[in-house]
C-alpha cells in the first residue's frame, strides 16, 4: 500500500536505499501468526501504549524480526490507528540505518488489525541502558556517542519533513552494535515542507509526560522544535541518569530540576555518579552537552536550535574529549614522524614528549 502524502527524499548524511520496490512485503495474518507461535508468551518482546511486540522468525528462520500487534483499545473504526499511521509512514520513508525500518505488513483491507513487521532491535532500548540495574552503567564517554547517533537520528527524520513526536529514550532502540535507532512512529506527523511547518490537517497534541513540550497544547503548535525540546529533555536523562519524571525529587520533573542547576553552572550535580566525567576534556565535553540540552529546553521555539545544529554541537563536544587520543593514536604511528616533519630537530621528539605538550 503506498502512502497518499508525498514523500520528501532528502538524506541526513547517511546511505539510503529507495523507498520501494521488493524492500516492503506483504505478509497475511497467518504467515505472522506462525511466525511468532500464535503470538505466544516466548515470543513476546515487550509492550507498549499501542499494542505488543513479538519475535517473528520468517522465511523458515533465515529472517528475524519484530511483530507489532495493535492492541483492542488503540483501534477505532472512526479514525486511523497508530500501527495503520506508523505502517504508512514508514512505507514513504527510505530505509536508514539511522531508524527502525519496515519490513513489510498485513494487508490493509480484511478484518484483522494491520500488522507492522519491523527491523529487530536486539539489545533493547536506550531507557533500558539507562536505567536497568542489571546492566552496568554506560561510561560518559559513550553516553555522549549515544546522545550524537540519537540526535544524528533525529535530525535525518526531520530532514525527510517528519515529526516524531514521541521522542524519549524508550524509542530509541539498539541495534546488534548497539547503536540507537529512531523507533516507533505512530505518533509521527508528516510536515507540510523543509522548514517544519505544519501541514493542513493537525491532529491533538501527543507525547509522553516528562518529555512533551509544555508549548505545544494546541494542534498548531507541532514543528519539529517540539522534537527538540523532548531530545532536550533526553540529553538531561543521558547525563544525569534520572528519568524524566522522578517522584523522589524535588521538582519531580528532570527539566526543571536540570533548569536551575544549568542557569547556575552547577554542572557537577547534573550528572549521573555512576558515570560522571573524568579528567578535563571529558568534563568540557559533558559541559557542552549540558549546555545543547538547555538550549533545546528554550521555552520559546523559535529560541532552540535546529536538530542539525545539535548534531553539530555534539559533534563538536566528541572531537574535544577524543583530540588527546587521536593525537597520540597519530604520532604512534610507526614512521609517520619522519614523513610529516622537515625540521632536523622534530625527529628527536618522542610520543611522551608530544602527549605532553
Amino acid at each position: 500500500m503506498r502512502s497518499s502524502f508525498s514523500c520528501c527524499r532528502t538524506s541526513y548524511g547517511e546511505e539510503e536505499e529507495p523507498a520501494w520496490g521488493p524492500k516492503h512485503r506483504v505478509f497475511t495474518h497467518e504467515e505472522i501468526e506462525s511466525a511468532t507461535s500464535g503470538f505466544s508468551a516466548s515470543s513476546l518482546l515487550g509492550r507498549g501504549s499501542h499494542g505488543s511486540v513479538f519475535l517473528a522468525s520468517l522465511d523458515q528462520g533465515r529472517l528475524l524480526a519484530a511483530a507489532k500487534l495493535p492492541s483492542r483499545s488503540s483501534i477505532s473504526s472512526d479514525s486511523p490507528s497508530a500501527a495503520d499511521a506508523e505502517i504508512d509512514l514508514l512505507s514513504c520513508l527510505p530505509r536508514s540505518p539511522l531508524l527502525v525500518n519496515l519490513v513489510g505488513a498485513t494487508p490493509a483491507s480484511g478484518p484483522s488489525p494491520r500488522i507492522a513487521v519491523v527491523d529487530l532491535m536486539s539489545q533493547g532500548s536506550l531507557h533500558d541502558l539507562l536505567h536497568d540495574q542489571l546492566r552496568p552503567a554506560p561510561p560518559f564517554p559513550r553516553r555522549l556517542r549515544l546522545a550524537l547517533r540519537s540526535a544524528t537520528a533525529l535530525a535525518h527524520l526531520h530532514s525527510l519533513c517528519v515529526a516524531h513526536r514521541d521522542v524519549k529514550p524508550a524509542n530509541l532502540l539498539l541495534d546488534a552494535k548497539g547503536r540507537p535507532r529512531l523507533a516507533d512512529f505512530g505518533l509521527a506527523l508528516r510536515l507540510s515542507s523543509q522548514d517544519g511547518h505544519e501541514a493542513a490537517v493537525l491532529p491533538q497534541p501527543a507525547g509522553t509526560m516528562g518529555y512533551l513540550d509544555p508549548a505545544y497544547v494546541h494542534p498548531e503548535g507541532v514543528s519539529t522544535s517540539t522534537d527538540v525540546y523532548s531530545f532536550g529533555v533526553v540529553l538531561l536523562e543521558v547525563l544525569s541518569g534520572r528519568e524524566a519524571i522522578d517522584v523522589e525529587y524535588s521538582p519531580p520533573s528532570l527539566a526543571d530540576w536540570a533548569r536551575r542547576l544549568l542557569e547556575e553552572e552547577r554542572y557537577e550535580e547534573i550528572w549521573d555518579p555512576r558515570a560522571a566525567p573524568e579528567g578535563r576534556r571529558e568534563k568540557e565535553a559533558a559541559r557542552a552537552m549540558a549546555d545543547v540540552a538547555g538550549r533545546c529546553l528554550a521555552a520559546a521555539a523559535r529560541e532552540r536550535p535546529s536538530m542539525a545544529e545539535v548534531v553539530a554541537a555534539l559533534r563538536g563536544a566528541e572531537r574535544r574529549m577524543d583530540l588527546r587520543w587521536r593525537r597520540l593514536a597519530r604520532w604512534a604511528m610507526p614512521g609517520r614522524t619522519e614523513r610529516r616533519r622537515s625540521h632536523p630537530l622534530s625527529r628527536n621528539r618522542r610520543v611522551s614528549d608530544v602527549a605532553a605538550t
